[in-house]
């Protein structure tokens, strides 16, 4: 497979390996919170003119009605680029009911792509592993996606301009999306243990995972209120319920006041902060 790689915006073009994002009206930036899990909003994510999915997130199958079936670009972070190294490396020559759970699971999504983006926020300009890993994905499992990475920081200039410590890949999504977008929807943003209805929420809607939302380096509640002003503005929408049991307006009252959400007043992990 011929793949090259370049260091910086200024050389990508010469490789004539570059396409032009056309302009949207509508987009869906899907995050992985278990809120999503019966939440119905897959009709309305597969409505949106493009779909951006996160961090090899599994959709379509199982997860169809909740999250949907279709896909325009998926995201890949650090941690899932080093198990696919690991997985390629590896288990490069086992079928994929072979492959361990993670591998499995990561090749599972990656065959649901259909022809769509694989994108990496970061430079990968001398990376020869990401290369043969790539080549071994796509061309030993018959997989079929497209792969892009950008050389720009990303995330640096979202830290700029909404001042998040560590801006996570979701918020970093939202803010590309701006340059190429209208209308941005954004599903399964939402960093808490229970719904506004008192159900238990995973991490992930598509395993039984937890995460401590205010140790994480993103720290999510902080990030969640930004973007409940932003959608307040109309720069965004948040949907988390396609089933019209709740609203954002119960979750604008419970961050009213905040300047910043300490652990402390989030709780222990069972407490129920917007319940």
């Amino acid at each position: 497979m011929d793949m090259r790689f370049s260091s910086n915006l200024k050389k990508l073009p010469r490789l004539n390996q570059t396409t032009n994002m056309s302009k949207k009206r509508t987009c869906a930036v899907v995050g992985n919170s278990g809120v999503l899990l019966n939440s119905r909003c897959g009709y309305l994510i597969d409505s949106s003119d493009l779909v951006i999915r996160m961090n090899l997130a599994l959709f379509g199958g199982e997860f169809a009605e909740d999250v949907g079936l279709k896909v325009s670009l998926m995201t890949l972070n650090s941690d899932q680029y080093r198990n696919l190294m690991n997985c390629t490396h590896n288990y490069g020559n086992v079928t994929l009911d072979g492959l361990p759970r993670l591998c499995s699971r990561q090749l599972k999504g990656l065959s649901r792509m259909n022809g769509s983006v694989l994108w990496y926020f970061g430079s990968m300009a001398h990376n020869n592993r990401m290369k043969t890993a790539l080549a071994i994905l796509r061309d030993f499992y018959n997989l079929h996606f497209g792969f892009a990475y950008s050389p720009a920081e990303i995330k640096s200039q979202v830290h700029k301009v909404l001042k998040l410590r560590a801006p996570s890949t979701g918020v970093s999504v939202y803010a590309a999306a701006t340059h190429f977008c209208s209308q941005i929807q954004l599903f399964g943003f939402f960093p808490f243990y229970k719904d506004p209805t008192n159900r238990t929420l995973f991490a992930h809607y598509y395993e039984d995972a937890k995460i401590n939302y205010t140790t994480n380096i993103h720290y999510m509640p902080d990030e969640f209120r930004v973007l409940l002003e932003l959608d307040k503005r109309g720069a965004l929408r948040i949907v988390n319920d396609c089933r019209g049991k709740w609203n954002n307006d119960i979750l604008r009252a419970k961050f009213k006041g905040y300047k910043h959400l300490k652990g402390d007043e989030l709780g222990d992990y069972d407490v129920n902060l917007i319940g």
